[in-house]
């Protein structure tokens, strides 16, 4: 990981825990944590009913039942209470209209109060819990169900309004659906990794033939049902987000942006209102639904991983089976043996029995005192040696005394040939034009790319070897040849002196 990606991940980190309280984590390890949690219960109870700060007194019968009755006394409920304060779990406020003089000190005149973290936090504890007890998995398929919905029924309030006519309560409407929109996407998102998530960790467990058996069959069902539904949702979902994304609608969408921006500044101070950019989301919405987008990325993990816990499932309930017949075999004959004489000896059977662990075929003698003689290493003195064959055949000898040619000249030479047949080789006192070749086959044009590539590259050097030259001209010009065509720039082929080869 390069050190951008950390500077990222250490900030994301750190805004993570910017503005949060770090005493919950002292709440949940102090010895105190069920009185201090039955406080910040209560606390919660009030305030569903609209009782945002209790009195201290309300407070503590509403905790005292609980915590021991009578056992649990007004100082005990002063310390606890003091104590998250300090943690800053709970605000404390005086009622100045209970006082009865400067020196009344009475902690009955107290209204407590829940902080945002500390609510936030008991929320997740009662999600956790309900969680525990009654487990309630979202099926991704209703969730794109409902996006579908949500979808058609924002396409419709566009086709029934205009930009003009737009008001505030169907501009809200709108933006209440889009954000609908990523809510529901992100649940997909987090429950199809949750569902990863278990598939893995079912694919490390251990299970008896019963639950392996059930196990399989329901990844067979769910192989069936589970993604060919999310892959025909799929399919419905992207043609309503490109109907939001027309450029029809372009101005409604502003409009609407316009009326929420409006009243989010007329009320700001009562209402946190956030307006998420249209074209940003509805285009994360495309890129996430999209043929090979996150959706499908998503489904492929699951399917993996399915595949992956029905292999191991397979495996394991076949050696069960496996292992539970032995087990019938060797009580069938275990039983069978009770029923003999108490004077007969199975000889054969637990001779049989034990056989694997003796090697009975080793020709050297050996018991429990004296070692066998370990094996000797092979002799290879007799082995005949092979002749090495050659399996490339020898190239075929020029004539004597002919001068060595290299692969560089032959090419030459080669293109000098072709060159002659098709007159392009100038005279010394006439030139040719390349366009003016006769040329009938499709084997020439690759001739006349290497004819170019040799006089124009490199200055030239390695046409001059032939005593050749090239020079471009401004002329376009068009060569066929067997219902070819080769559009290029006509040249000039004149003759020059010719340059020796380096030696």
């Amino acid at each position: 990981m390069d050190e951008t990606a950390t500077d990222r991940q250490t900030a994301e980190a750190a805004g993570l825990l910017q503005n949060r309280n770090r005493e919950i984590g002292n709440l949940l390890l102090s010895e105190r944590a069920v009185p201090y949690v039955s406080i910040l219960v209560a606390l919660l109870a009030f305030r569903r009913e609209h009782e945002l700060e209790p009195l201290h007194d309300d407070l503590y019968a509403a905790v005292r039942a609980g915590l021991g009755g009578d056992d649990y006394e007004p100082d005990l409920f002063n310390q606890d209470t003091g104590q998250l304060l300090k943690w800053n779990l709970i605000t404390a406020r005086l009622e100045k209209e209970r006082l009865r003089g400067y020196k009344d000190t009475r902690r009955r005149k107290f209204r407590y109060r829940l902080t945002d973290d500390s609510t936030a936090f008991l929320l997740w504890l009662e999600a956790r819990r309900r969680d525990d007890l009654e487990p309630n998995d979202t099926d991704t398929r209703d969730l794109l169900s409902e996006l579908i919905g949500t979808l058609r029924e924002t396409v419709r309030l566009f086709n029934k309004t205009g930009a003009e006519t737009l008001d505030y309560e169907t501009a809200r409407g709108v933006f209440y659906r889009l954000a609908r929109m990523g809510a529901l996407t992100d649940s997909v998102s987090q429950a199809l990794g949750d569902f990863h998530a278990r598939l893995l960790v079912f694919a490390s467990g251990n299970y008896d033939a019963a639950t392996a058996r059930a196990i399989l069959a329901e990844l067979e069902r769910f192989l069936k049902q589970f993604l060919n539904r999310i892959h025909t949702l799929r399919t419905e979902i992207s043609p309503e987000i490109s109907k939001l994304r027309q450029a029809r609608l372009t101005a409604r969408w502003q409009a609407c942006l316009e009326r929420m921006e409006e009243e989010s500044r007329a009320t700001s101070h009562l209402m946190r209102t956030r307006l998420p950019p249209p074209e940003r989301t509805l285009a994360d919405l495309a890129a996430f639904y999209a043929a090979e987008g996150t959706l499908e990325t998503l489904c492929t993990r699951v399917n993996t991983a399915a595949l992956q816990v029905w292999r191991k499932l397979y495996t394991h309930l076949r050696e069960l089976e496996r292992r539970s017949h032995r087990l019938e075999d060797l009580r069938a004959r275990v039983a069978e043996m009770a029923r003999l004489p108490a004077d007969t000896v199975p000889a054969a059977y637990l001779r049989s029995l034990l056989a694997p662990a003796r090697m009975v075929g080793d020709m050297h003698f050996w018991d429990e005192n004296e070692k066998a003689l370990p094996p000797q290493p092979r002799w290879d003195r007799h082995r005949l040696r092979e002749e090495t064959v050659l399996w490339l055949a020898e190239k075929p000898r020029g004539e004597k005394g002919a001068p060595t040619q290299s692969l560089e000249e032959t090419r030459l030479r080669a293109l000098e040939d072709w060159m002659t047949r098709h007159g392009l080789a100038p005279t010394p006192d006439a030139v040719r034009r390349v366009s003016q070749g006769d040329f009938s086959a499709f084997e020439d044009f690759p001739r006349l790319i290497e004819l170019a590539r040799s006089g124009l590259l490199g200055r030239g050097q390695r046409l001059a070897k032939l005593g050749f030259a090239l020079d471009p001209t401004p002329d376009a010009v068009r060569v066929e040849a067997e219902r070819h065509t080769l559009d290029f720039t006509d040249l000039i082929v004149r003759a020059s002196p010719k340059t020796p080869p380096k030696s």
